[in-house]
Protein backbone atom coordinates (compact mmCIF):
# COMPACT_ATOMS: atom_id res chain seq x y z
CA UNK A 1 0.00 0.00 0.00
CA UNK A 2 2.72 2.38 0.32
CA UNK A 3 4.46 1.60 -2.33
CA UNK A 4 1.14 2.55 -4.36
CA UNK A 5 0.65 5.90 -2.90
CA UNK A 6 4.48 7.23 -3.57
CA UNK A 7 3.77 6.03 -6.78
CA UNK A 8 0.86 8.24 -7.14
CA UNK A 9 2.18 10.99 -5.66
CA UNK A 10 5.23 10.82 -7.92
CA UNK A 11 4.36 12.36 -10.84
CA UNK A 12 2.95 15.49 -8.85
CA UNK A 13 6.93 16.75 -8.49
CA UNK A 14 9.38 18.81 -10.19
CA UNK A 15 11.63 15.34 -10.92
CA UNK A 16 14.65 16.27 -13.26
CA UNK A 17 15.09 14.41 -16.37
CA UNK A 18 18.69 15.93 -17.27
CA UNK A 19 20.76 18.66 -17.25
CA UNK A 20 22.35 20.90 -19.38
CA UNK A 21 26.09 20.69 -19.84
CA UNK A 22 26.41 24.87 -19.29
CA UNK A 23 29.97 25.99 -17.56
CA UNK A 24 29.96 25.50 -13.63
CA UNK A 25 27.98 29.11 -11.83
CA UNK A 26 26.92 30.13 -15.10
CA UNK A 27 23.66 32.48 -14.39
CA UNK A 28 21.84 31.47 -17.43
CA UNK A 29 20.61 27.45 -17.27
CA UNK A 30 18.23 24.89 -18.42
CA UNK A 31 16.51 21.96 -17.05
CA UNK A 32 14.04 19.20 -18.66
CA UNK A 33 11.90 18.57 -15.71
CA UNK A 34 8.30 16.39 -14.96
CA UNK A 35 6.37 18.49 -13.34
CA UNK A 36 3.01 17.59 -12.58
CA UNK A 37 2.90 14.60 -14.81
CA UNK A 38 4.12 16.66 -17.36
CA UNK A 39 7.37 17.32 -19.11
CA UNK A 40 8.39 21.19 -18.67
CA UNK A 41 11.21 22.87 -20.81
CA UNK A 42 13.16 25.31 -17.93
CA UNK A 43 15.21 28.34 -18.43
CA UNK A 44 16.70 29.79 -15.44
CA UNK A 45 18.21 33.44 -15.14
CA UNK A 46 19.73 34.52 -12.39
CA UNK A 47 19.16 38.38 -12.33
CA UNK A 48 21.28 38.93 -9.49
CA UNK A 49 24.09 38.58 -11.95
CA UNK A 50 24.93 42.18 -13.48
CA UNK A 51 26.03 40.48 -16.53
CA UNK A 52 22.35 39.72 -17.78
CA UNK A 53 20.25 41.17 -20.05
CA UNK A 54 16.63 41.04 -21.49
CA UNK A 55 15.58 42.36 -24.05
CA UNK A 56 12.26 42.27 -26.47
CA UNK A 57 13.18 41.80 -30.03
CA UNK A 58 10.21 43.11 -31.97
CA UNK A 59 9.67 42.70 -36.49
CA UNK A 60 6.13 44.96 -34.94
CA UNK A 61 4.27 45.05 -38.84
CA UNK A 62 6.05 41.80 -40.28
CA UNK A 63 6.64 37.92 -39.30
CA UNK A 64 9.56 36.71 -38.76
CA UNK A 65 10.33 32.34 -38.33
CA UNK A 66 12.01 31.66 -34.63
CA UNK A 67 15.40 30.85 -36.22
CA UNK A 68 15.29 33.98 -38.60
CA UNK A 69 15.03 36.14 -35.04
CA UNK A 70 17.59 33.97 -33.42
CA UNK A 71 20.39 34.47 -36.16
CA UNK A 72 19.56 37.94 -36.16
CA UNK A 73 19.65 38.77 -32.28
CA UNK A 74 22.31 36.13 -31.32
CA UNK A 75 20.81 35.39 -27.61
CA UNK A 76 22.28 32.70 -25.38
CA UNK A 77 18.30 32.01 -24.67
CA UNK A 78 15.02 33.25 -25.75
CA UNK A 79 11.29 32.15 -25.54
CA UNK A 80 8.50 33.50 -27.81
CA UNK A 81 6.82 36.67 -26.40
CA UNK A 82 3.50 38.11 -26.28
CA UNK A 83 0.39 38.30 -28.30
CA UNK A 84 -0.06 40.00 -31.72
CA UNK A 85 -2.99 40.27 -34.75
CA UNK A 86 -2.68 37.54 -37.23
CA UNK A 87 -3.97 39.76 -39.90
CA UNK A 88 -1.59 42.57 -39.59
CA UNK A 89 1.37 41.33 -37.57
CA UNK A 90 0.56 44.04 -35.01
CA UNK A 91 1.67 43.50 -31.67
CA UNK A 92 -1.24 44.16 -29.24
CA UNK A 93 0.70 44.64 -25.83
CA UNK A 94 3.38 46.80 -24.13
CA UNK A 95 6.97 45.71 -24.94
CA UNK A 96 9.40 48.29 -23.31
CA UNK A 97 13.56 48.09 -23.56
CA UNK A 98 15.70 50.30 -22.66
CA UNK A 99 13.27 52.98 -21.50
CA UNK A 100 11.13 52.83 -24.72
CA UNK A 101 8.09 51.75 -26.00
CA UNK A 102 8.73 48.97 -29.53
CA UNK A 103 4.58 48.61 -29.14
CA UNK A 104 1.86 49.60 -27.31
CA UNK A 105 -1.31 48.01 -26.06
CA UNK A 106 -3.60 47.85 -22.94
CA UNK A 107 -4.18 43.94 -22.66
CA UNK A 108 -2.46 42.12 -19.81
CA UNK A 109 -0.06 42.74 -16.81
CA UNK A 110 3.38 43.46 -17.14
CA UNK A 111 6.49 41.89 -15.80
CA UNK A 112 9.20 44.87 -15.52
CA UNK A 113 13.05 44.49 -14.68
CA UNK A 114 14.75 47.95 -13.52
CA UNK A 115 18.00 49.47 -14.14
CA UNK A 116 19.34 47.51 -11.42
CA UNK A 117 18.35 44.07 -12.69
CA UNK A 118 15.27 43.73 -10.04
CA UNK A 119 12.38 41.90 -11.42
CA UNK A 120 8.83 42.44 -10.48
CA UNK A 121 5.12 42.64 -11.93
CA UNK A 122 3.24 45.14 -12.56
CA UNK A 123 -0.47 46.28 -12.77
CA UNK A 124 -0.57 47.79 -16.03
CA UNK A 125 -3.84 46.18 -17.66
CA UNK A 126 -6.36 48.75 -19.71
CA UNK A 127 -2.99 51.12 -19.28
CA UNK A 128 -1.56 52.51 -22.65
CA UNK A 129 2.58 52.26 -22.45
CA UNK A 130 2.72 56.07 -22.88
CA UNK A 131 0.88 56.49 -19.78
CA UNK A 132 3.49 54.75 -17.86
CA UNK A 133 6.57 56.38 -16.42
CA UNK A 134 9.26 54.12 -18.14
CA UNK A 135 12.42 55.63 -17.09
CA UNK A 136 13.13 52.81 -14.52
CA UNK A 137 12.21 49.69 -17.05
CA UNK A 138 14.86 48.34 -18.84
CA UNK A 139 12.48 45.92 -19.91
CA UNK A 140 9.23 44.78 -19.73
CA UNK A 141 6.64 42.91 -21.47
CA UNK A 142 2.94 42.78 -21.30
CA UNK A 143 1.14 39.70 -21.60
CA UNK A 144 -1.64 37.26 -19.48
CA UNK A 145 -3.31 36.01 -18.08
CA UNK A 146 -1.90 36.28 -14.93
CA UNK A 147 -1.09 32.78 -13.39
CA UNK A 148 0.86 34.07 -9.85
CA UNK A 149 1.15 37.07 -7.75
CA UNK A 150 3.15 37.17 -4.74
CA UNK A 151 2.63 33.95 -4.70
CA UNK A 152 -1.33 33.24 -4.74
CA UNK A 153 -2.96 31.48 -7.45
CA UNK A 154 -4.79 34.35 -10.05
CA UNK A 155 -6.95 33.37 -12.66
CA UNK A 156 -9.10 36.92 -14.28
CA UNK A 157 -8.52 36.87 -17.90
CA UNK A 158 -11.55 39.33 -18.53
CA UNK A 159 -10.40 41.89 -16.15
CA UNK A 160 -6.98 42.27 -18.09
CA UNK A 161 -9.03 42.38 -21.23
CA UNK A 162 -8.44 38.59 -22.40
CA UNK A 163 -11.98 37.59 -24.53
CA UNK A 164 -11.34 34.70 -26.74
CA UNK A 165 -12.35 31.45 -25.18
CA UNK A 166 -9.90 29.56 -27.10
CA UNK A 167 -7.20 30.78 -24.53
CA UNK A 168 -8.63 29.02 -21.90
CA UNK A 169 -8.86 25.65 -23.28
CA UNK A 170 -6.02 23.08 -23.96
CA UNK A 171 -2.94 24.18 -25.68
CA UNK A 172 1.03 23.96 -25.59
CA UNK A 173 2.43 26.88 -23.48
CA UNK A 174 4.69 29.33 -22.69
CA UNK A 175 5.15 31.22 -19.52
CA UNK A 176 7.59 33.83 -17.81
CA UNK A 177 7.68 34.12 -13.86
CA UNK A 178 9.81 34.81 -11.10
CA UNK A 179 10.86 33.68 -8.10
CA UNK A 180 11.75 35.12 -4.42
CA UNK A 181 15.08 35.46 -4.72
CA UNK A 182 15.38 37.37 -7.95
CA UNK A 183 15.77 34.80 -10.23
CA UNK A 184 13.71 34.72 -14.09
CA UNK A 185 12.10 31.29 -15.00
CA UNK A 186 11.29 30.68 -19.47
CA UNK A 187 8.84 28.13 -19.06
CA UNK A 188 8.18 25.96 -22.35
CA UNK A 189 5.18 22.73 -22.13
CA UNK A 190 4.80 21.09 -24.77
CA UNK A 191 1.81 18.78 -24.30
CA UNK A 192 -1.36 20.86 -24.68
CA UNK A 193 -2.66 21.73 -20.60
CA UNK A 194 -4.40 24.38 -19.60
CA UNK A 195 -3.94 27.38 -17.47
CA UNK A 196 -4.80 26.32 -14.23
CA UNK A 197 -2.51 23.38 -14.78
CA UNK A 198 0.12 25.56 -15.77
CA UNK A 199 -0.35 27.57 -12.96
CA UNK A 200 0.10 25.01 -10.26
CA UNK A 201 3.30 24.06 -12.34
CA UNK A 202 4.73 27.57 -12.21
CA UNK A 203 4.64 27.62 -8.06
CA UNK A 204 6.08 23.80 -8.43
CA UNK A 205 8.80 25.72 -10.22
CA UNK A 206 9.31 28.03 -7.16
CA UNK A 207 7.78 31.32 -8.84
CA UNK A 208 5.88 33.41 -6.80
CA UNK A 209 5.19 35.55 -9.74
CA UNK A 210 3.88 34.56 -13.22
CA UNK A 211 2.58 35.58 -16.39
CA UNK A 212 0.95 32.97 -19.38
CA UNK A 213 3.10 34.29 -22.76
CA UNK A 214 1.18 33.55 -26.14
CA UNK A 215 1.37 30.09 -26.35
CA UNK A 216 -0.34 27.49 -28.89
CA UNK A 217 1.41 27.58 -32.04
CA UNK A 218 3.70 30.30 -30.93
CA UNK A 219 5.43 28.11 -28.05
CA UNK A 220 8.82 28.28 -28.58
CA UNK A 221 12.06 27.89 -26.49
CA UNK A 222 16.08 28.24 -27.05
CA UNK A 223 19.05 27.86 -25.46
CA UNK A 224 22.63 27.73 -26.27
CA UNK A 225 22.71 26.99 -29.74
CA UNK A 226 19.30 24.81 -29.31
CA UNK A 227 16.03 24.60 -30.35
CA UNK A 228 14.05 23.29 -27.41
CA UNK A 229 10.34 24.21 -28.96
CA UNK A 230 9.97 25.17 -32.39
CA UNK A 231 6.74 27.42 -33.19
CA UNK A 232 4.48 25.86 -36.07
CA UNK A 233 3.63 29.41 -37.08
CA UNK A 234 5.44 32.46 -37.71
CA UNK A 235 6.73 34.79 -34.85
CA UNK A 236 6.27 39.05 -34.84
CA UNK A 237 8.43 39.40 -31.24
CA UNK A 238 10.73 37.02 -28.77
CA UNK A 239 11.66 37.57 -25.08
CA UNK A 240 16.13 36.99 -25.74
CA UNK A 241 18.78 36.71 -22.76
CA UNK A 242 22.12 38.15 -23.15
CA UNK A 243 25.24 37.51 -21.58
CA UNK A 244 27.55 40.01 -21.37
CA UNK A 245 30.91 39.78 -21.90
CA UNK A 246 33.08 40.54 -18.05
CA UNK A 247 34.99 42.61 -19.96
CA UNK A 248 31.89 45.30 -20.80
CA UNK A 249 28.81 46.07 -18.55
CA UNK A 250 27.27 48.12 -21.53
CA UNK A 251 23.56 46.95 -21.65
CA UNK A 252 22.41 45.55 -24.61
CA UNK A 253 19.41 47.50 -25.62
CA UNK A 254 17.01 47.47 -28.31
CA UNK A 255 15.68 50.65 -30.01
CA UNK A 256 12.18 50.65 -31.79
CA UNK A 257 12.56 51.35 -35.43
CA UNK A 258 11.41 54.58 -37.07
CA UNK A 259 8.43 52.89 -38.69
CA UNK A 260 7.22 51.04 -35.58
CA UNK A 261 3.66 51.23 -35.75
CA UNK A 262 2.87 52.55 -32.48
CA UNK A 263 -0.71 54.14 -32.39
CA UNK A 264 -1.42 57.51 -32.42
CA UNK A 265 -4.15 58.37 -29.84
CA UNK A 266 -4.59 55.92 -27.13
CA UNK A 267 -8.21 56.09 -27.79
CA UNK A 268 -7.83 53.19 -30.59
CA UNK A 269 -5.30 50.43 -28.95
CA UNK A 270 -7.39 46.93 -28.80
CA UNK A 271 -9.09 46.78 -25.39
CA UNK A 272 -9.45 43.40 -26.03
CA UNK A 273 -7.75 40.17 -27.26
CA UNK A 274 -10.97 38.02 -29.06
CA UNK A 275 -10.51 35.26 -31.15
CA UNK A 276 -9.46 36.00 -34.55
CA UNK A 277 -10.63 33.54 -38.01
CA UNK A 278 -6.98 34.67 -39.26
CA UNK A 279 -4.26 32.61 -38.54
CA UNK A 280 -0.76 33.80 -38.86
CA UNK A 281 1.85 31.93 -41.65
CA UNK A 282 2.73 28.67 -40.78
CA UNK A 283 6.79 28.59 -39.95
CA UNK A 284 8.49 26.05 -42.89
CA UNK A 285 10.58 24.94 -40.39
CA UNK A 286 7.83 23.98 -37.51
CA UNK A 287 8.26 20.16 -38.44
CA UNK A 288 12.15 20.27 -38.01
CA UNK A 289 13.18 17.72 -34.44
CA UNK A 290 13.66 20.09 -31.43
CA UNK A 291 17.16 20.25 -30.59
CA UNK A 292 17.06 19.94 -26.68
CA UNK A 293 20.20 20.39 -25.43
CA UNK A 294 20.41 17.15 -23.43
CA UNK A 295 22.20 15.21 -25.33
Amino acid sequence: MKKLLLSALFPLLAVPLAAAPMPKNSPVSYQRLVVNGVRTYVVTVDLNCKRISLVPQSSNGRYKSFRRFINESRPVAAINGTFFDPATATIICNLISGGKLLSEGRVGHSLRIDNQNKAQLVSTAGQPGRLLNLSQWAFGVSSGPTLLRSGNYVMAPRSEGFRDPGLLGIAPRSAIGITANNKLLLVSVRKPVRLVRLSWMMKKLGAKDALNLDGGSSTALYFDGKYVARPRRMLTNIVAVYLRPKETMKPIVAQPSAEAPLYDAAGVLPVAVVSSPVEAPLDPEADLPTEAPLQ
